[in-house]
């Protein structure tokens, strides 16, 4: 529970840039601010580095996985969009009655996001978004593409800080579009709009990013 508990915090922590991407992390300073023991801090980086969000160097540590390059964004969009219609389209057979309460609670909050001058604010907006994404995995039924998935969202999430408020809207529509199809249980409609918001979703990030991703400070 406890390596858990840190992980989660480190995870954030990478995903928020609070840990900017390829800043060395230091196992000692990290046991001292959160007030346990090297351990399950060791613990946690050996499964952050399993999920490609910490890069170990041979006599280095391990330090946070820079961005990705142009060809490996496009690798990742392409993934998900094999991977993320297809889970829309398994769940749409299986998901329950709660579930859907729990995406539309999500879709609710993303569109009550008034303030996005607001760290945190914009921050609730982003978490809802990703809660939308991961509670359809979980809704598909396979563990294993769920896991696949999960891996995959969070490269993803470290692009979620250049989300404008622009966006928003779009966005929203589109997770609307996919709820209905879920809660109409079509899984041909849900494949289609879960397809549609990755391609509109890759559209909006490269429009943010330009031709690198991971120098995006530029293209703003």
């Amino acid at each position: 529970m406890l390596t858990d508990t840190v992980y989660e915090t480190i995870r954030r922590r990478l995903v928020e840039h609070d840990i900017e991407p390829g800043a060395k992390v230091n196992i000692n300073a990290l046991a001292q601010e959160l007030d346990v023991s090297p351990t399950p801090i060791r613990e946690a980086l050996a499964r952050l580095e399993s999920d490609g969000l910490l890069v170990r160097r041979s006599l280095a540590g391990y330090a946070a996985a820079p961005l990705l390059g142009a060809a490996e964004f496009d690798e990742l969009f392409e993934m998900r969009m094999i991977l993320e219609p297809a889970a829309a389209g398994k769940a749409a057979g299986r998901i329950t009655e709660a579930e859907l309460a729990s995406l539309a609670e999500d879709l609710t909050a993303m569109r009550d996001t008034r303030d996005f001058s607001s760290r945190g604010s914009r921050q609730s907006f982003l978490d809802h978004d990703a809660h939308f994404h991961d509670r359809i995995a979980a809704a598909c039924g396979s563990a294993l593409m769920r896991r696949m998935l999960d891996r995959l969202h969070a490269h993803a999430h470290l692009y979620r800080l250049h989300f404008r408020e622009d966006m928003a809207t779009e966005t929203c529509q589109e997770h609307a579009r996919i709820l209905e199809a879920l809660a109409a249980e079509d899984p041909d409609i849900a494949e289609s709009a879960m397809r549609s918001h990755i391609r509109r979703s890759r559209a909006r990030l490269t429009s943010v990013l330009g031709a690198d991703p991971a120098d995006p400070s530029g293209s703003c």
